[in-house]
């Protein structure tokens, strides 16, 4: 039984985001949320049925296509288990992004807001540090390297000027060509530039760049969304102190896949902080804000003193 196990754990896996196919769930019914299973054999998808709804908090459905396994698959292991040849992925041109990297007489609404939330020379550092790029429109691009320093992906992403607030109507892809590969943690590029920082691991990429100025004894990266902290993401950062900092209502699904981490990596040093739990608790964030919504809202770069000031909290209404 325990070999039928194996075979049927290895034998689907959920189809990797290409930026075009993710369907509507089953279950709660909401367009562009649902990834389907295929075979690794085959490449076809399961049935319909089988596959996870992203929206963990409010759905979390999730079917593996275990019962669809038989004898038949099995054998056909047998006739398939001649070398597979590897195709030979490439990454993305380092070039070509260096024409986008930010420049500061160009726009870019995200970089302007750090400006002035965090100063111009604390902004300059971290956009240097994390390779920021323009996009068309004033937006901004977050480039995903992996710790070779291969260019895997970016993303472009439209923020409100005066807010800082992401507009989630436009943009928001990660961009790939041809063949891709699973998608690095942000930053992941600068754990050698800082070897003996503590590393801190948000859900956005705004949120590490910010965290880098306001808490700046870790190194921050990023997951790039609340449901892509997995074991593949830790391996290069295994052998590193860790802690993990979920949006407020993520901290479970994050333990949960800490756990996972822990199974994998049994010496690793990670935990977990509840900070946000807390703030929301005692009225200090709102439903679903992170750690530099509270650091916002209570800190502000003085221009004038060139250092940050404590502005007197209140409680969200």
């Amino acid at each position: 039984m325990s070999q039928v196990k194996t075979w049927e754990d290895w034998l689907y896996h959920l189809e990797p985001y290409n930026g075009n196919n993710r369907y509507r769930c089953p279950k709660c019914h909401k367009n562009k949320v649902y990834t389907r299973y295929i075979n690794q054999l085959t490449g076809q998808h399961a049935p319909y049925q089988f596959g996870r709804c992203e929206r963990i908090n409010n759905c979390s459905y999730m079917e593996y296509p275990r019962q669809n396994m038989d004898v038949t698959s099995l054998k056909h292991l047998k006739t398939v288990s001649k070398p597979i040849k590897k195709k030979v992925l490439k990454y993305l041109s380092k070039t070509e992004y260096s024409t986008r990297l930010y420049k500061d007489f160009e726009k870019n609404y995200f970089v302007d807001y750090l400006y002035s939330q965090l100063g111009i020379k604390n902004t300059e550092s971290v956009t240097i540090d994390y390779l920021t790029g323009t996009g068309p429109e004033g937006t901004c691009i977050f480039p995903y390297f992996d710790e070779k320093g291969n260019l895997v992906t970016y993303k472009t992403m439209l923020y409100d000027l005066k807010t800082g607030r992401r507009n989630k109507l436009k943009y928001g892809r990660y961009l790939f060509k041809e063949n891709r590969y699973p998608i690095p943690l942000y930053g992941l590029h600068l754990i050698n530039k800082y070897p003996d920082l503590p590393i801190a691991i948000a859900e956005s990429e705004k949120t590490a760049k910010m965290m880098r100025v306001y808490k700046n004894d870790y190194l921050w990266l990023a997951t790039g969304g609340s449901n892509m902290l997995n074991v593949a993401k830790i391996e290069p950062i295994k052998n590193r102190k860790i802690i993990l900092y979920p949006d407020q209502n993520q901290y479970d699904y994050w333990t949960s896949q800490m756990i996972k981490i822990i199974d994998r990596f049994k010496h690793i040093d990670i935990s977990i902080s509840k900070e946000c739990e807390i703030l929301y608790q005692q009225g200090k964030i709102n439903e679903g804000q992170d750690i530099a919504d509270y650091y916002n809202r209570n800190y502000k770069y003085s221009h004038s003193e060139q250092k940050f000031v404590k502005i007197s909290s209140k409680k969200i209404q």
